[in-house]
C-alpha cells in the first residue's frame, strides 16, 4: 500500500470541520463582536467629531457675520460721528466768522462815527477861525478910513495876522 503524503480520513475531516465551526463561534463571540462594536464606537466618535466640527464651523460663521455686522455698524457710527463733528465745527466756524464780521462792522461804524465827529469838530474850528478873522477884519475896516494906502496897509496887516494866528493855533 502506498501511503500518500496527504491522506485524509473521514473522521479527521469531521473533527476538523467541528473544530472550524467551534473556532468560528468562539472567534465570533470573542473577537468579531468586540471588533465590530469597537468599529461602531469609532464610527460614532468620527461622526460626532464631524458633527461638532460642523457646529463649530456654523458657530464661527455666525460669529463672523455678527462681527462683520458690528464692524459695519461701527463704521457707520464712526462716519456719523465724523459728519456730526464736522457739522459742529462748520457751525462754530460760521459763528466765529459772523462774530468777527460783526465786530469788524462795529469797529468800522465807530471809526466812521469818530471820523465824522472829528470832521465836524475840525469844520467848527475852521468856521470859528474864519468867523474870528472876519470879525477882526471888520473891526479893522471900521477903525480906519478906506483910502488906497490905508487899504493896502490893512490888507498887509491882515495877511500877517492871519499867518500868525494859523501857526499859533
Amino acid at each position: 500500500m502506498t501511503e500518500s503524503i496527504f491522506s485524509v480520513s473521514g473522521w479527521q475531516l469531521l473533527f476538523t470541520l467541528i473544530n472550524l465551526v467551534i473556532d468560528y463561534f468562539i472567534l465570533k463571540k470573542f473577537l468579531y463582536q468586540p471588533v465590530k462594536k469597537m468599529f461602531a464606537q469609532r464610527q460614532a466618535e468620527v461622526e460626532d467629531t464631524y458633527k461638532k466640527a460642523d457646529e463649530a464651523n456654523a458657530d464661527a460663521n455666525s460669529l463672523r457675520q455678527q462681527y462683520e455686522q458690528k464692524m459695519a455698524g461701527a463704521r457707520e457710527e464712526a462716519d456719523a460721528i465724523v459728519r456730526n463733528a464736522t457739522g459742529r465745527a462748520q457751525v462754530r466756524s460760521d459763528a466765529m466768522i459772523a462774530e468777527a464780521r460783526q465786530n469788524a462792522s462795529e469797529i468800522i461804524r465807530r471809526a466812521d462815527e469818530q471820523a465824522a465827529i472829528e470832521k465836524k469838530q475840525a469844520l467848527n474850528q475852521v468856521k470859528n477861525q474864519i468867523a474870528d478873522l472876519a470879525l477882526q477884519a471888520a473891526e479893522n475896516v471900521i477903525r480906519k478910513e478906506l483910502d488906497a494906502d490905508s487899504h493896502r496897509k490893512m490888507i498887509d496887516d491882515f495877511i500877517e495876522n492871519v499867518g500868525e494866528q494859523q501857526w499859533q493855533n
